[in-house]
């Protein structure tokens, strides 16, 4: 360690007053040399600059290689999105606690927005049963031109199959309903959490209950078909004529439709096919009752809600039966 001392020494006496500067590196075999110049080859390597009295100046580490480089690059993306998200997070508490002075302030606001869309859905649920009132008169002329050895005209047919469209439509709206009433319940829940943090009250995880319209949600009876489609098809056929209790008004490849309900005890079941944005068949129950107060009870029964929570079991019949 001396003979090093000393060495390093005569050489910065040796340099000449305007260059009084040493570098240091060590090659790949552990050896350590010392220059008034950094060799070409030692250039992309690491070394230390040292000044006239020994001392490190500077320090350069070796040039990093592509992977190196690589990894550099995604770790600096990654703590700039983590300052993002740090970011976005303070941006959205501030205006929670600008929204909401209490619990309850959300919880109203919650229960204010799903009455809202309960509002939409009983619009909805209303336009189909006057759709299917439609519908069953169109058949039934039709029916009657047909007994009388008449031709059903086209412009009939083609209302037929308009109404049958309006339907199919009304019940994707009624699902995307539904679907927003649920990511209100999860925006409410995690506002709910993040507003006791912020305010250092006690979290339970708990969310006061919501006003409840009477009306059950179709995401109930949503099934999404993944193998065995057609026979599940088959089998939500046979599921609404054991089920409902009105005769069968409409039996396609995408909807299968009872007749609406008359009497207070009658009950009108709906399947429905469509596909969704991600390429997958859902396939979904809706039961309707007589627009009175007694078909209201009936289809708030657990009779009736043994019905709708039944229809998903037939997924797992279909799946058992296939393997």
């Amino acid at each position: 360690m001396r003979n090093l001392l000393i060495l390093i020494l005569l050489l910065l006496i040796a340099l000449p007053s305007h260059a009084a500067k040493l570098y240091k590196w060590v090659d790949e075999n552990g050896k350590v040399f010392y220059s008034d110049r950094v060799p070409p080859a030692q250039v992309s390597k690491g070394r230390t600059e040292l000044d006239k009295h020994g001392l490190v100046v500077e320090k350069v580490n070796a040039a990093l290689t592509r992977e190196e480089r690589a990894k550099e690059l995604e770790l600096e993306r990654r703590r700039k999105e983590q300052q993002e998200l740090a970011a976005a997070q303070k941006k959205a508490d501030r205006v929670l606690l600008r929204t909401f002075r209490s619990e309850d302030d959300i919880v109203m606001a919650r229960n204010g927005k799903l009455i809202s869309i309960d509002a939409k859905i009983q619009i909805v649920r209303g336009s189909i049963r006057r759709q299917k009132y439609r519908m069953a008169e169109q058949q039934l002329n039709a029916a009657n031109l047909e007994r009388k050895g008449k031709k059903v005209s086209s412009n009939l047919l083609k209302q037929i199959d308009n109404l049958r469209g309006q339907i199919r439509g009304d019940y994707r709206l009624l699902i995307s309903h539904e679907q927003m009433k649920q990511k209100i319940r999860e925006k409410a829940a995690s506002d709910l959490v993040r507003f006791r943090q912020l305010k250092n009250l006690e979290t339970t995880g708990e969310m006061l209950p919501e006003k409840k319209s009477g009306v059950h949600s179709m995401l109930e009876t949503l099934v999404i078909c993944e193998q065995a489609c057609n026979e599940l098809w088959e089998k939500a056929e046979g599921y609404v004529r054991k089920h409902s209790t009105t005769r069968m008004q409409l039996l396609g490849k995408r909807i299968i439709m009872t007749k609406s309900a008359v009497k207070d005890t009658d009950v009108s079941l709906t399947v429905s096919r469509i596909e969704n944005k991600e390429g997958q068949q859902e396939f979904f129950l809706d039961v309707q009752c007589k627009d009175s107060t007694p078909g209201a009870i009936l289809c708030n029964s657990p009779k009736i809600n043994k019905v709708r929570l039944g229809f998903k079991d037939l997924q797992g019949e279909v799946v058992s039966q296939a393997e």
